[in-house]
């Protein structure tokens, strides 16, 4: 059944996260899109539900494709092992094939689930931590001669709205957003804050004056309103044009005063651990952050760009979607592809889930084949996908949906 109004859909799938859903401060009304929201209801009650948001994906080479953000997947626990699930994902990859959307994308609470339906973990976040009174840099690390100031929310808003597409631009994984998207992202209601701070918003300026870089974080400490010396700084958002404006918002952000520790999730080949002199004293966790489906093969590996030359055979298995499951000829280079259905033989056979998870370039087909995952046909074959997948920026993508 498809949702119509919101409010009951979500707080059903909220309360299987354990979450309290409000909607007086639920800020993706905006984008919800009830036409996606569908699930199964019992005695007027939701016990399933599943929905996702229109978006655009950057792939390797800066091309934008629309992908499904799937999202609010949900069963509640006495409906569960009936088949309920597996049908809401066809139906939803389904609708993804109807609308014309080459890649489905979602954030796996429990990564186990989803890869039998073809979702592969593309895009890793490395989450850091440490001491700010440890993280100095080492002595060549470059400022620049710009500034940081710390600007109000429509300020702020004003400049990086254009500034991230920018910035954003060759980071495979990113996701564009619209202005509905950036209210939900900058929402700031204190329900959403955990018990930090309000946003505070900073921007750094070249030496003429012109904003080239942005920050958005959060602090947490002295409670009950008394100044402490233990504030735990939580960055949100950080990126600049130049390595040496990048450093420098770095560096406002670990000398704040009274600050005593800091928390960021960022790119997993995000510099901030080469600047740092004393590198044990940041600590970095490599997580999964979305995973990738290809809902049309052939679309997909012609939307991207390759850093090698590759013509290859790739024998693919699907078992929900069948027009994805055969042999594929994929011939390409850093100026385009071309991708058709094949009749010969295989260099590579791997199934759906595995080459989304090379998709995006994120993880390496050797890696894959020296798990089992991959397997070669032909000499050479997986080192030629290898250097065609990799990109010169490793995916992220910063939006949680």
């Amino acid at each position: 059944m498809t949702a119509g109004a919101p409010d009951d859909f979500v707080s059903a799938a909220m309360r299987v996260f354990s979450i309290d859903f409000d909607p007086e401060t639920w800020p993706n009304r905006a984008v919800f899109e009830p036409d996606r929201s569908f699930g199964f209801r019992v005695d007027g009650r939701w016990v399933t539900t599943c929905t996702a948001y229109s978006r655009h994906l950057t792939v390797p080479g800066g091309a934008t494709l629309p992908v499904a953000a799937v999202t609010l997947v949900t069963v509640a626990p006495s409906y569960r092992r009936r088949g309920l699930l597996r049908q809401m994902m066809s139906e939803q990859l389904a609708d993804s094939v109807s609308r014309g959307e080459p890649v489905a994308l979602l954030w796996a609470s429990e990564a186990a689930i989803y890869g039998r339906f073809g979702y592969g973990p593309a895009v890793a976040s490395l989450d850091v931590s440490g001491p700010t009174q440890q993280l100095g840099f080492r002595p060549e690390v470059d400022l620049g001669a710009g500034s940081v100031g710390e600007v109000d929310a429509a300020e702020w808003r004003a400049v990086v709205e254009p500034l991230h597409a920018r910035l954003l631009s060759d980071r495979p994984g990113s996701l564009t957003r619209t202005s509905a998207w950036w209210h939900s992202v900058t929402s700031d209601h204190p329900a959403r804050r955990a018990g930090a701070s309000p946003y505070r918003f900073a921007l750094h300026y070249a030496l003429d004056g012109t904003p080239d870089g942005y920050l958005a974080f959060r602090t947490r400490g002295g409670g009950n309103g008394l100044i402490s010396a233990d504030v735990e700084v939580r960055v949100g958002a950080i990126d600049a044009v130049d390595p040496a404006g990048y450093a420098r918002l770095w560096r406002f952000v670990l000398d704040l005063d009274l600050v005593r520790t800091v928390r960021a999730s960022l790119a997993p080949d995000d510099p901030l651990p080469h600047l740092i002199g004393n590198r044990d004293a940041l600590v970095a966790h490599l997580g999964e952050g979305t995973f990738a489906r290809l809902v049309d093969v052939r679309a997909a590996l012609e939307a991207r760009r390759y850093a090698a030359p590759v013509d290859l055979v790739l024998g693919v298995r699907d078992v929900v979607l069948p027009h994805n499951d055969g042999t594929f000829r994929l011939r390409g280079g850093s100026d385009g592809a071309e991708v058709r259905e094949v009749g010969d033989p295989p260099d590579v056979e791997l199934d759906v889930r595995e080459l989304a998870t090379l998709y995006l370039g994120g993880t390496a087909a050797t890696v894959l084949q020296r798990a089992g995952l991959i397997h070669e046909r032909t000499p050479g074959a997986v080192a030629s996908l290898s250097a065609a997948f990799c990109w010169s920026r490793l995916p992220f993508c910063l939006d949680y949906f």
